[in-house]
């Protein structure tokens, strides 16, 4: 995994957004050969549904294995998180194109939180807990081409989302437009939500989640991602770490990089 280092002016967009764009991560021939492997298991999973969200085998496939670890992307989750981290989700999200007057598109959407931890902690008190990792397979030139759309900032608002009556969306919501191969980084905290798919196209995308590896996983939609030893032994140490082997390979990245110090934790202090 080569370095990249976050940049100050990265850093305070995200604390003060809550996501981050990062353009050109995929060449050409990735996308290519990713939607082909995407297309193939989308087919297998749900040919007929205008939303697929595939969750499960996807860190099977080999194609995927350069994502879990891919540059620049993922040492920027490290800069923003921690080295301490493992691979608790994945998706293949497709969205056909859509009528405008589908209820999604006129008063239907599903603006949440991330990681589930809202419920049981209240929105005064939530935690970055995990970032989420989008590889954009398609062009999304123009708002309400079925990309994620976000509120820049409710990471930080200690309330449920403020919704104005007769509107599904809040004030200040965006619809960020990417090209193929761009990718762009969204933490736990931000509410966000599918858009709608007015293009003339098929939507792709993929999305990796990764958080804290002691937080552990859940039963529910959230599970950790553990796949058994052949597909461990298929990827280098810092990829098993990601997917839950016995690994510290990212810890001994980051260090050797200067984004963990080498020193012992300090649990008590002079005064």
């Amino acid at each position: 995994m080569e370095f990249t280092k976050l940049t100050d002016e990265q850093r305070q967009f995200f604390d003060d957004n809550g996501y981050l764009m990062v353009p050109n991560v995929l060449s050409a021939e990735q996308v290519k050969h990713l939607v082909q492997v995407s297309d193939r298991l989308i087919e297998l999973f749900d040919r007929d549904s205008p939303y697929v969200q595939r969750r499960p085998g996807i860190v099977e496939e080999a194609e995927f294995h350069p994502l879990l670890a891919m540059s620049p992307t993922v040492p920027l989750v490290t800069q923003l998180l921690s080295p301490n981290i493992h691979l608790h989700t994945t998706a293949i999200i497709y969205k056909r194109p859509q009528s405008g007057n589908d209820p999604e598109v006129v008063r239907e959407r599903g603006w949440h939180r991330d990681i589930g931890m809202t419920e049981d902690l209240g929105h005064d008190n939530l935690f970055r807990a995990g970032i989420k990792v989008g590889y954009c397979l398609t062009d999304f030139p123009q708002p309400r081409s079925g990309f994620t759309m976000l509120v820049p900032g409710s990471h930080l608002i200690p309330t449920p989302l403020l919704i104005p009556k007769k509107e599904v969306d809040p004030v200040g919501t965006v619809d960020l437009c990417l090209k193929s191969g761009d990718a762009f980084l969204f933490e736990n905290r931000i509410f966000h939500t599918s858009a709608p798919n007015l293009s003339q196209r098929t939507s792709k995308v993929i999305l990796l989640g990764y958080s804290y590896r002691w937080m552990g996983g859940r039963k529910s939609n959230m599970e950790q991602v553990q796949p058994d030893k052949s597909v461990l032994d298929q990827v280098d140490d810092i990829r098993q770490q990601l997917l839950g082997g016995d690994s510290d390979a990212v810890i001994h990245w980051a260090r050797e990089h200067g984004i963990v110090s080498d020193e012992p934790f300090q649990w008590t202090m002079a005064v």
